[in-house]
């Protein structure tokens, strides 16, 4: 099958005299043109079977000094058939302005941006607290047709809530399947055997999300009709990151007895949702000490605990180690 590219026009807005660069999918990597005094940024371009490219970017700020936000640049993006898009954050926010409608999207894990295009014209500004670290995935709808059928790809677009071509939509997606993308081109792996194994976990991760969202959509229907169905609000609360919320709120909304919402949910799955929801904050923290380098407080404090020491406490109870050891053990 033939393989579509991507090219990128990139007009710099942190220095006024670079000229504009365009970037297409016949360059493996591109560094961004940093001052050496602020920090090191670059991309990675994959081009895989079927038609799918995906970019990797990455800013690591070394200055300490930097400025809190700083502007990176205006980027107009064209893939040479419409495809599908899938943008994913893996650790930092950036703020996406669109430049056709001026609107500004916050873009920070645990929310995947998908849309369907022909162009995209946005700025990027960089919130420099923590290094970046995104991807964007482009698979040309032809293919995705061909991979899915076209009934399946129609309900995809549905759930999705991109039904038309330059539709786009953010979603909560539990940054478990999010995060089988930032590990699909794991540098042991060389050819056509990176190759193939990106594809699959590409493939895998949108399957994932159609399944994820399917049964948030289930759930929502069910909810608003009063029923209470177990895997629906075990699949919202995946979603949830940050504060624990209150049982009582929980089984309000349900329209259930606080009693009941946590027995059932323990007949299923064997845990009371209090354990579920603390079980989960403290996966998800411990897979950001093995793939970022964000600050324990910082860590700590993304995933609901207001003291890094009670976050300690915790994470030592679960896993028999401290946080502190397994940063050791990656460095």
């Amino acid at each position: 099958m033939p393989l579509s590219s991507v090219t990128h026009k990139i007009d710099w807005l942190f220095d006024q005299q670079l000229p504009s660069d365009v970037w297409d999918g016949s360059l493996q990597k591109f560094s961004f043109p940093y001052p050496p005094d602020l920090g090191i940024g670059y991309a990675e371009h994959f081009q895989f079977y079927d038609g799918i490219s995906m970019v990797k970017a990455f800013h690591n700020f070394t200055n300490e000094d930097r400025p809190s936000e700083m502007p990176l640049g205006n980027f107009f993006v064209q893939p040479a058939l419409p495809s599908f898009t899938s943008h994913i954050m893996h650790s930092g926010c950036i703020n996406f302005i669109n430049n056709k409608n001026n609107d500004k999207l916050v873009r920070m894990p645990g929310s995947d941006l998908f849309g369907r295009t022909e162009t995209v014209d946005i700025t990027q500004i960089l919130l420099t607290d923590e290094d970046i670290y995104l991807t964007t995935i482009f698979i040309p709808e032809v293919q995705l047709i061909n991979l899915l059928g076209s009934n399946e790809i129609e309900l995809f677009y549905k759930n999705l809530k991109i039904s038309n071509l330059g539709d786009y939509h953010h979603i909560k997606i539990p940054q478990t399947i999010s995060n089988k993308i930032a590990n699909c081109t794991p540098s042991h792996l060389s050819g056509n055997l990176r190759q193939l194994f990106a594809n699959s976990v590409i493939l895998q991760y949108l399957v994932e999300v159609n399944l994820y969202i399917s049964s948030v959509d289930i759930f929502n229907k069910n909810s608003s009709n009063s029923k209470f169905d177990i895997t629906g609000l075990h699949a919202e609360l995946l979603q949830v990151t940050g504060d624990i919320p209150k049982l009582n709120d929980i089984a309000k909304k349900y329209k259930v007895t606080p009693f009941k919402l946590n027995q059932v949910f323990f007949e299923n799955y064997n845990q009371s949702i209090y354990s579920f929801l603390a079980n989960q904050r403290l996966d998800q923290a411990y897979q950001g000490l093995l793939e970022t380098d964000i600050p324990m407080k910082t860590l700590a404090h993304k995933i609901g605990y207001s003291h890094v020491n009670h976050f300690i406490t915790a994470f030592k109870n679960k896993f028999g180690v401290t946080p502190g050891s397994i940063r050791r053990q990656i460095k």
